[in-house]
């Protein structure tokens, strides 16, 4: 096998003296701590110390020198292009010993050290001055600061790199004044950190460049899978394409702050994951940056291997169209730039987060329909995932695999055709669970009265209550008391909303139906529910129905309607009541005495209002 990696062994001076090094564009900023730039320098020092006591009485020269302890700096890795020394691994100890070199050619008189410590640093170049031997472009002007220990007052950092070189240097500064080194001890210092420290330069192919690359983050500090992917990518690419594919994925990645794994996952499920499938999902979640990698069908359909037939083009594809569109959307939803009200419910009410590569699946490219669909498909996933709920057939588990069904159904599909995928997906949901080969309606009564404060999760619970006060509110054209998502989910003592069992348990109450066994079981209907607020639930207890008509007069519309004097003060209550008679023929009254065929009517009333919000048929 051709061998694809050269060693060579080199002191701190031949390894920065007169040298110029490049930072590829995989390589994270600067970012070493200040706890470890000082254990590395306690362990420089402690081996110093030990020799230099040892020959402090000695003249100091090359032999006397040699016998001092050496001390091994680790490995740094780099490949050559185009006369251009690129760092591959190794840029943060580099970028630590050229800011020890500065302030080491601060505190020398002697000219000769002086002069050796400026060629690791910097060198000279008659149009544009001070040439750093480090990433120049992109860190001269902070590098040029420190050079001049023009380090009273920060500037504006342009990036974490320039923060970071600006407070270690001050770190490594002051460590080193806290020795309280005599002229001798400085100076003997210096050719130590100059000869006695190694490092062992490994040079490499450019094509093996993203595979060690990963190998060695593996062992270190790791990347994020989103940056290795960059470098297996990018590095792919010839040379004179890296710099324009990087800056684009750089703009893409920008803009996905803190999501930028999130991304990738939802971008490659949205085109591959169609069912269940727990060995798949798990390695697109974690370990996506190699499975599209490997010999698997979606290694062969993205064609990123270096085996591929069209690997560079594809890649290219990926990165200046793929990535760039779905990049820009995926920032979009994720930060609900459309203000949707039903992307807003699903990620702070039901920590739903299947609609994001559902939505990714379902626009093309440069999509013209784009916000219909965001739209469409948030409204249409709030409404399968409630009458799952409302048909006491949701499971976290299966509803999984409903999303996978949608994201595989929903490609390629216009708006219009949408109701009809989520309706289908929905039905064949329904009839799994009951064990039926098919059913009649989407939401049946006699299925709805089975769901309840028993068997419905309870933040679920809040938040269908919450939507039948958002319906009364818009159709009485006025603004609701809270928001939907701070009344489904706010639930402390003092500010939050709680569940209210109108039908207290009481004797009166028991009374009306035919045993206990039954008030139990239905007074937990949905019909029977509504919320209150902080105290009011805790105070209305177990009330005569009349004495609560109280508490619900100061609540939310929907408690409200009970109350016979609502009804008198709200005349825009008689134009909901006609829209309602004309909807489904009913009508909201109020009830004096709440009994049975109270129950009855407020749980059919609730209904038939159901059928409306989540447009059922």
């Amino acid at each position: 096998m051709q061998q694809t990696i050269t060693p060579d062994k080199q002191t701190v001076e031949a390894c920065l003296k007169n040298k110029s090094y490049y930072i590829d564009f995989y390589q994270r900023e600067y970012v070493w701590t200040k706890e470890t730039v000082e254990v590395l320098l306690r362990d420089i020092f402690y081996s110093f110390e030990i020799s230099y006591d040892q020959f402090k009485d000695a003249e100091l020269s090359q032999e006397v020198l040699e016998k001092f302890n050496w001390y091994y700096l680790n490995i740094y890795i780099t490949n050559n292009i185009g006369g251009k020394i690129y760092v591959v691994d190794g840029q943060q100890r580099l970028s630590t010993l050229t800011l020890i070199a500065n302030k080491l050619y601060h505190l020398t008189t002697d000219d000769a050290l002086k002069e050796s410590l400026k060629a690791c640093i910097y060198g000279k170049d008659k149009w544009k001055g001070n040439i750093f031997l480090l990433d120049h472009e992109k860190r001269h002007d902070i590098m040029d600061r420190i050079l001049k220990e023009d380090i009273a007052e920060a500037p504006k950092f342009k990036n974490k790199t320039e923060e970071t070189l600006w407070n270690r240097y001050k770190d490594i500064s002051k460590f080193i004044d806290d020795k309280q080194m005599d002229e001798k001890r400085v100076d003997t210092f210096i050719y130590y950190f100059l000869e006695r420290l190694v490092l062992v330069e490994l040079t490499i192919q450019q094509n093996d460049t993203p595979m060690i690359f990963e190998v060695i983050n593996d062992r270190g500090e790791a990347l994020k899978p989103f940056e290795i992917l960059k470098g297996k990518l990018v590095g792919a690419l010839d040379k004179m394409d890296t710099d324009k594919y990087s800056k684009i994925w750089d703009d893409v990645i920008a803009d996905l702050f803190e999501i930028e794994d999130a991304f990738f996952n939802d971008y490659f499920k949205s085109r591959f994951v169609f069912k269940r499938n727990s060995k798949l999902e798990g390695a697109l979640s974690n370990t996506y940056h190699r499975y599209i990698f490997e010999s698997n069908d979606i290694g062969q359909s993205l064609g990123f291997r270096r085996t591929d037939k069209n690997q560079i083009s594809n890649i290219k594809n990926f990165i200046d169209r793929e990535m760039v569109y779905y990049g820009r959307l995926y920032s979009k939803i994720r930060k609900n730039e459309l203000n949707d009200e039903f992307m807003s419910y699903h990620s702070a009410i039901h920590g739903l987060a299947g609609q994001y590569y559902i939505i990714l699946s379902a626009c093309e490219v440069n999509d013209p329909r784009e916000d219909e669909k965001i739209r469409s498909i948030t409204k249409e996933y709030d409404r399968i995932y409630m009458l799952l709920r409302l048909n006491g057939a949701y499971d976290s588990n299966s509803f999984q695999d409903i999303a996978y069904r949608i994201n595989e159904h929903i490609r390629g599909k216009a708006v219009e055709e949408y109701r009809e995928v989520f309706n289908n997906i929905l039905r064949e949901a329904i009839c799994e669970r009951r064990g039926r080969d098919d059913i009649s309606s989407l939401l049946d009564y006699s299925s709805f009265k089975q769901v309840g404060y028993t068997n419905m999760e309870k933040r679920s619970l809040r938040y269908f209550l919450a939507r039948i006060e958002k319906f009364l509110c818009d159709g009485l054209c006025e603004s609701m008391k809270d928001s939907v998502e701070t009344i489904s989910t706010k639930t402390s003592y003092k500010l939050g909303y709680h569940i209210e069992h109108i039908l207290s348990h009481n004797s009166t109450n028991i009374s009306y139906f035919e045993s206990e066994e039954e008030f139990e079981l239905l007074r937990n209907q949905l019909g029977g529910l509504l919320l209150l607020k902080d105290r009011d639930n805790i105070s209305s207890g177990n009330e005569e129905y009349s004495d609560k008509l109280k508490t619900y007069s100061a609540g939310l519309v929907w408690g409200h309607t009970l109350c016979k004097e609502y009804h008198h003060i709200n005349k825009s209550l008689n134009t909901l009541n006609s829209q309602l008679q004309a909807a489904c023929g009913q009508t909201i009254t109020p009830i004096d005495v709440f009994d049975k065929s109270a129950l009855e009517s407020r749980t059919r009333l609730l209904y038939d209002i159901v059928k409306l919000i989540w447009e059922i048929d």
